[in-house]
């Protein structure tokens, strides 16, 4: 029993130490390097006039007034500031712990160039994806073109230096794959270009103050344009328009709504709404319009009144008849001519 019980113990334990383990080293891994041109804190809370503010050289080396020049590149900061301590204690016996900080990260960089707003180098801890770093490059101008985003190895890894990948990042937005972008690395730019003709929704489309209506058209009692009124809704409107007429077709509502340079267009259920709750409130913009149709009918449609269905059985009646009294005639007229 006593074995059968460690054993049991070490199924238990096993996984659970490996994946503590596992943990341990990828944080480890994970830890930043310090890397060429990073600036770094260095404080020393037992002396603070010892405090600094040092730039990795190209040498790799920081220099510290007291203790000189230090091995800096490569290391994190946890290894810098035990060597730190170790050198620093050799000749002030009263430090013994010391804390080094990014202040600024300058090693990962790339170059955003074209049609971004604010183009230029920009270093990371960790270099990003194609989309973050055009967005902490202000997002692309009116006439950038993400479906043809050039990126240019700047030689990091090697053998890559000057090759160039045409990436649809449009593409990869739209399908929701932007974490499947290729990976950036050190010295790589990304340079976004003009659409062709440098046309655009926004230069096809230019902006214009909207104005403070919105429109109800089609099958209402009272068509034509509403002031708009903040925080109004479909129903709303569809009281002030006087209501649907009798023929409306409340399930098929037509909106057409705008923003700055495009229009977009959904359908709307007023029966389901009614029915649903959902969505809870259809929030009215600037220069929205509204179409509420007639509903479709057939010759024997409910769309048909009882007078329409009386004329209708009169006007078939009527035919009949005059087929008959005809047919009638005929046949008296051949009679005759025997």
């Amino acid at each position: 029993m006593r074995y059968g019980y460690h054993t049991n113990l070490k199924a238990v334990f096993h996984p659970v130490l490996l994946a503590i383990c596992l943990a341990a080293v990828s944080t480890v891994a994970k830890e930043y390097q310090v890397g060429l041109e990073d600036v770094l804190d260095i404080s020393f809370w037992q002396d603070p006039s010892l405090n600094a503010q040092v730039r990795v050289g190209q040498d790799g080396k920081i220099t510290l007034g007291v203790i000189g020049q230090i091995d800096a590149a490569g290391k994190t900061t946890t290894e810098l500031q035990d060597e730190i301590v170790r050198l620093m204690s050799r000749l002030k016996k009263d430090v013994s712990q010391s804390v080094v900080r990014v202040f600024a990260y300058n090693y990962n960089y790339v170059f955003v160039n074209g049609q971004v707003r604010t183009p230029g180098k920009r270093a990371f801890e960790e270099i990003p994806d194609i989309w973050r770093i055009i967005n902490e490059a202000g997002g692309i101008t009116e006439i950038g073109d993400l479906s043809r985003v050039a990126v240019i190895r700047g030689g990091a890894g090697g053998a890559d230096a000057g090759r160039v990948e045409i990436i649809n990042v449009n593409r990869a937005l739209a399908e929701g794959r932007v974490d499947k972008l290729p990976r950036l690395n050190r010295g790589d730019a990304i340079d976004v270009p003009a659409s062709p003709g440098n046309i655009t929704g926004a230069s096809l489309a230019p902006e214009v103050e909207q104005r403070n209506l919105v429109y109800v058209l089609g099958a209402v009692n009272r068509p034509g344009p509403i002031a708009f009124q903040d925080n109004s809704d479909f129903t709303d409107l569809l009281a002030l328009a006087g209501g649907p007429t009798a023929s409306a077709d409340l399930k098929h509502i037509k909106i057409l709504t705008k923003d700055k340079y495009y229009s977009q267009s959904y359908q709307f259920s007023l029966e389901s709404y009614a029915k649903t709750g959902k969505p809870a409130r259809y929030i009215v913009r600037k220069e929205d319009t509204y179409i509420v149709p007639e509903r479709q009918t057939g010759f024997f449609g409910t769309g048909l009144n009882v007078g329409t269905v009386a004329a209708a059985v009169g006007v078939i009646t009527s035919i009949y008849l005059l087929y008959d009294r005809l047919t009638q005639d005929n046949q008296t007229s051949g009679a005759s001519l025997r």
